[in-house]
């Protein structure tokens, strides 16, 4: 697991050397074991080490045999063993037991096909000496990060945006159609970033760059194919097998090895294979908030799990004071984001690093299995739809309009309401409000005059739906569900996973999204996944037997925190300083009367405001650290780790 940077230019002899240590020093996070560097005529390579596999041997950048093909490599290979076997076997010499050394033979005897060969998660860069010729490459799924900044002269990338930040020439003008689509989302959604000129590479895409021409291609996609004709019987014993599967390779480690358990079905699940096939006792983490709410304290379910599993199990009760570690959970990311789970994200990871160097979660079951409750209510909505207007309109929702607001964190209120709101939509749009912090109305009132004309000027306006037309002929379930794995997955979870371990320079795995694991799960009907309005159903059935019945049985709840509490306690004086009137006045964004309106309303309980007032001021937090100080050394207290 690392961190990569790399400078790619039309003109040889221009050195960069000095340029790619200092960019890369900015993710010594990524990689506080070691450091590489390899520079030629039109290429300055450099990467940060987090020593996993062949942890003494391991050094990058690797090159091949006669040093013409060089590679930086951030991931695990999980099938590296087998395919050194295969290449040994077609003469190819190995001077490293790692995996990083198998790209580059890969690359030799493959070409840009190479990826198809590869199972794990993984961002790389692969330069071809002879061709002048750049490969970047990232994972099916998105589990890795890679951005890159080009401009007439030069290609430069990074497994993070403040490496290229730090570049001269690379200015932070904001990107006001990504800006739009963060108030929608909560995050901003790739390719696009938040800055103008700077891109990520798609999941399951490669990009190449010769002599200043720069493609794009997709080499994987993943859609259902459900087969009909199998039993229900097939796919729990197939679920099982591939689960399994997945976990023994995602145990390759030579260093402390752990796992996150909430006390949820698929941490669980990951945990329970991961006990059947360890030699040692399974080190499991769970954290609580000491709030005296069990809607935020899952560690009751979670020691129940390790019990069964024989675990040894630590738990971490925390008392965070949020407004202390927002500003480095903030720097994390580069970028707005607004999940709030981030906070429980970001102390787990710090709280495991004390003991184990890579942990294995649970991450990826709720996209595939339909875990949210969003699913049911979108698909309820059709049989609501069906119900007389004069019932729908004259009692009913009357009635939910009626309900109040929850003080205490409780979303039921606002889910109904956003439930009866969205019913005469389509699937898409229906699905799309029921997602958004604001809708393009609610964003309409929120920005500024001179944001809404310029976003009109420019035809930024509105953010289309994240669900995809050519996705029509799907099952409705599997619509939702293939939207999450392709946007919300890689955008936000994907996303806050990679950054918040390796802030705290801990490698987090996530085995049900081994692609073959996907691919078997895209041939499940969608009926087995949601049956009898059971969530998760075909996963439940498999883990019969395999964990208790109490945790499969209870009540999703979610990786959360008491944001609708802390919002009017902890964070209030913050909330205040930052969407102050001047302040916003400042930046120029926001009708200050709008954003005003909602804090006032959720300070005095006559609406949930939680989700759009975090965006607000996580957003104002991210401006003022990363715009508005116009800081290079943006990593800040990580690089002097």
């Amino acid at each position: 697991m690392c961190g990569i940077v790399g400078i790619v230019r039309r003109e040889a002899g221009v050195g960069e050397g000095n340029c790619v240590r200092r960019i890369c020093r900015l993710l010594f996070h990524r990689g506080p074991d070691g450091e590489g560097y390899y520079c030629g005529e039109n290429v300055a390579l450099g990467m940060r080490r987090l020593a996993i596999i062949d942890v003494r041997g391991g050094h990058q950048p690797v090159p091949n045999e006669d040093g013409s093909i060089w590679v930086v490599f951030n991931g695990e290979i999980y099938n590296y063993r087998e395919l050194r076997i295969d290449l040994e076997k077609r003469n190819h010499r190995f001077s490293t037991a790692s995996d990083t050394e198998c790209l580059v033979h890969l690359y030799e005897e493959f070409g840009d096909e190479c990826v198809s060969q590869l199972r794990g998660m993984f961002a790389f860069a692969i330069w071809d000496d002879c061709r002048k010729r750049l490969l970047l490459a990232r994972d099916r799924l998105g589990i890795k990060p890679l951005y890159y900044y080009q401009d007439q002269r030069k290609l430069v990338f990074a497994s993070e945006i403040k490496s290229l930040l730090a570049m001269e020439g690379c200015e932070r003008r904001i990107n006001l159609e990504a800006l739009s689509a963060f108030f929608t989302f909560m995050y901003v959604p790739g390719p696009m970033t938040i800055y103008e000129g700077i891109y990520e590479v798609p999941p399951a895409h490669i990009c190449v760059w010769t002599n200043g021409n720069f493609s794009l291609r997709r080499y994987w996609d993943i859609k259902p194919e459900p087969d009909f004709g199998k039993p229900i019987e097939f796919f729990v014993e197939g679920l099982r097998h591939h689960l399994r599967e997945a976990v023994k390779l995602h145990l390759v480690s030579e260093v402390p090895l752990g796992a996150f358990l909430s006390g949820g079905i698929d941490s669980s699940a990951v945990v329970a294979m991961m006990a059947e096939g360890s030699e040692q006792r399974v080190k499991t983490f769970t954290i609580g908030f000491d709030t005296g709410h069990p809607d935020f304290d899952e560690r009751p379910f979670a020691r129940k799990v390790a019990e069964t599993m024989g675990t040894d199990h630590a738990e971490c009760v925390l008392s965070p004071q949020v407004e202390q570690i927002l500003p480095s959970i903030i720097r994390a990311f580069d970028e707005p984001f607004a999940d709030s789970s981030m906070i429980p994200n970001f102390l787990i990871c710090q709280a495991a690093r004390q003991w184990v160097t890579v942990a294995l979660s649970g991450l990826g079951g709720d996209e595939l299995f339909a875990g949210y409750e969003r699913y049911r209510g979108a698909l309820l909505a059709d049989y609501y739809r069906k119900l007389p207007r004069v019932l729908r309109h004259g009692l009913i929702e009357p009635v939910i309009r009626s309900v109040p607001e929850s003080r205490n964190g409780g979303l039921w209120g606002d889910r109904l309401k956003r439930f009866i709101q969205g019913a005469d939509f389509d699937l898409a749009d229906r699905y799309q409000r029921y997602i958004a912090a604001y809708d393009e109305t609610e964003k309409g009132e929120l920005f500024s005059g001179d944001l809404t004309r310029e976003l009109e000027r420019r035809g930024l306006r509105p953010i289309p739906p994240a669900m995809k037309e050519t996705h029509r002929w799907l099952d409705p379930l599997d619509r939702m569900l293939f939207t999450d794995i392709q946007t919300y997955l890689p955008d936000d979870l994907l996303r806050m996973t990679d950054r918040l371990s390796m802030w705290h320079s801990l490698e987090v795995r996530v085995p049900f999204l081994d692609h073959e694991l996907v691919e078997f799960v895209a041939t499940i009907p969608a009926v087995y996944k949601l049956k009898r309005w059971q969530r998760k159903h075909i996963l439940i059935q498999a883990l019969d037997g395999i964990l208790p019945k109490e945790i499969l049985n209870r009540r999703k709840q979610g990786f959360s925190v008491p944001l609708n509490a802390w919002l009017r306690g902890p964070l209030r004086d913050l909330v205040h300083t930052c969407l102050a009137e001047p302040v916003l006045r400042e930046i120029g964004f926001f009708d200050s009367q709008a954003v005003a309106r909602i804090v006032r309303e959720h300070e005095e309980g006559l609406r949930n405001h939680e989700s759009r007032i975090w965006a607000l001021l996580t957003f104002m937090l991210w401006h003022d650290l990363y715009v508005r100080n116009q800081a290079n050394e943006v990593a800040g207290d990580s690089v002097s780790r």
